[in-house]
């Protein structure tokens, strides 16, 4: 089978599992088992979805989730919100520096977290206002746009980098 674009004339999307979706096409034909994915997370999150199967082959694919019928987006954004879940910076309290490493103390949207980076160049992206960070343990933040920040945060952000 060739690879299905879906929209709400083509088919429908249903959560069967914490990450995993199931593709109901108009003639009745059901694809089960697979996992959706964002094609480009760090530049246009919200549109360009794949859903491959368990093979890793792209069976079906989502340009926007507003051509989805409104069960169908809602099933894509809780799959993302399990796999995907990146908390954002809120505030940057403070950071030190040792040992080549970098330990952060911030404000997310889901409370207060430290965290350590390591290579400044490789686990701090910057996509002109938004910065995503990858830590040690390979979580990531987000920092939305950095200059919705206070003065406080953006003095600590800027001499870091």
């Amino acid at each position: 089978m060739s690879r299905v674009y879906i929209d709400r004339y083509t088919g429908s999307i249903e959560r069967t599992d914490v990450y995993r979706v199931a593709v109901t096409l108009k003639d009745g034909t059901r694809l089960t088992g697979l996992e959706p994915r964002r094609l480009f997370p760090a530049f246009d999150a919200d549109r360009f979805f794949t859903l491959v199967d368990e093979d890793e082959h792209e069976v079906a694919f989502v340009r926007d989730p507003e051509e989805l019928d409104d069960a169908s987006a809602e099933a894509l954004r809780a799959c993302f919100a399990e796999s995907y879940f990146v908390p954002v910076v809120t505030r940057v309290n403070k950071y030190e520096f040792a040992g080549g490493v970098w330990t952060f103390h911030v404000e997310t949207d889901r409370g207060p977290v430290t965290f350590r980076i390591t290579n400044r160049l490789y686990n701090i992206k910057n996509y002109g206002r938004r910065f995503l960070l990858r830590d040690t343990d390979d979580n990531r933040y987000e920092i939305p746009d950095w200059t919705a920040l206070d003065a406080h945060s953006k003095r600590l952000l800027f001499s870091f980098l």
